[in-house]
């Protein structure tokens, strides 16, 4: 195995467990409760971790890319369905539920 992802936040290692989920990848998110002993040990091996096996390590470094890139969205989209104004990293409209 080897470690693809060091977040910040568990919530951001989990929304990558699923996003690799999605694309038929097996990830396992290590260190969710670590964050605690942050002082003792370096805060990249104390925060939440995202491993993958070698054999899909390729794959899902291509997976990471289009996470980090969709993150990265700045401004805003209005929904096509009911005019809303959304941030542009929503996918779905916040308030009827419509694709961006």
């Amino acid at each position: 195995m080897k470690r693809l992802f060091s977040a910040q936040a568990r919530v951001d290692a989990w929304l990558l467990r699923d996003r690799l989920a999605h694309a038929n990848i097996d990830a396992h998110v290590f260190n969710e409760h670590m964050q605690s002993i942050v002082g003792d040990v370096p805060p990249d091996l104390a925060g939440p971790q995202v491993w993958v096996d070698d054999e899909n390590y390729a794959r899902a470094c291509e997976v990471l890319e289009a996470f980090r890139a969709e993150r990265e969205r700045a401004g805003s989209v209005a929904c096509s369905r009911c005019g809303e104004e959304n941030p542009a990293t929503f996918d779905l409209c916040w308030k009827c539920g419509g694709a961006l």
